[in-house]
């Protein structure tokens, strides 16, 4: 891939995580999926440090089958 692709879609990454109402369903600020497991559908996300990977319900669905797949630093406060 091209780097100038590559910038774009970190810089992409980083704009859809710092503004929390973006980017997913019911505030999710990442991938909303009904699995975190190795054969759910939440995807294996490619987290750079400093950043982890977190997936869970946080509080953003009603449905307690949906789960929400992003990348945040250690110190994330749902």
């Amino acid at each position: 891939m091209k780097r100038k692709t590559w910038i774009v879609m970190i810089f992409g990454c980083i704009f859809a995580l710092g503004i929390p109402s973006c980017g997913g369903e019911g505030g999710c600020p990442g991938v909303v999926c009904s699995d975190c497991g190795a054969f759910g559908d939440c995807p294996d996300l490619d987290c750079q440090p400093p950043e982890v990977e977190f997936c869970g319900a946080f509080g953003y669905f009603n449905d307690p089958g949906l789960r929400c797949a992003f990348c945040a630093r250690e110190d994330f406060q749902p």
